[in-house]
């Protein structure tokens, strides 16, 4: 299985009639940033097949935004595995192991393509686990983003780090 970890771009900040940072929306940077993402993974051949988002308002928006360019008309499976402090990362690879794929397939592509659309610090740690990488070594910047390849049992190590991107990749 091929993942994509993103991180969520850029959100409101807390204030004014913003109390949960549950509801807090991207901005329309935020918005473009997620654009502009999805259009640099179509434009180097990245197919996605399903799409994850934590139940945040700012992760569903970013995933909406990515869809829209990749498959309009389709919307992200809300995992609330992906939620700020929700992170059981064997329960969280299960679950994205378990998405049915819903875009195009490609017949010469035998693995399934996923992204999940997170937060940090979770995102990292997940990345950290998924590829047995040292705790406190990854972090993603907002509307960042991770290719990372799954081979044999999903468990701990079992990723290999493909690349590691910021929005200025786009």
């Amino acid at each position: 299985m091929w993942l994509y970890l993103i991180r969520h771009a850029e959100a409101e900040p807390l204030g004014g009639t913003l109390t949960r940072d549950f509801d807090r929306p991207l901005t329309a940077k935020g918005a473009e940033q997620s654009r502009a993402l999805a259009a640099a993974f179509a434009r180097r051949g990245v197919v996605i097949d399903t799409v994850a988002a934590s139940p945040l308002v700012r992760a569903h928006q970013t995933a909406a935004e990515l869809l829209s360019v990749w498959h309009p008309g389709t919307r992200p499976v809300t995992c609330d595995e992906l939620a700020i402090g929700s992170l059981r990362a064997a329960k969280l690879t299960a679950r994205l192991a378990d998405l049915p794929a819903a875009g195009p397939r490609l017949p010469s592509r035998g693995e399934k393509a996923v992204a999940a659309v997170g937060h940090m610090p979770d995102l990292g740690a997940y990345l950290e686990w998924i590829v047995g990488a040292a705790t406190g070594t990854v972090r993603f910047a907002k509307g960042g983003a991770a290719c990372v390849h799954l081979k044999g049992d999903l468990a701990r190590g079992c990723g290999v780090l493909e690349w590691l991107v910021t929005p200025e990749w786009c």
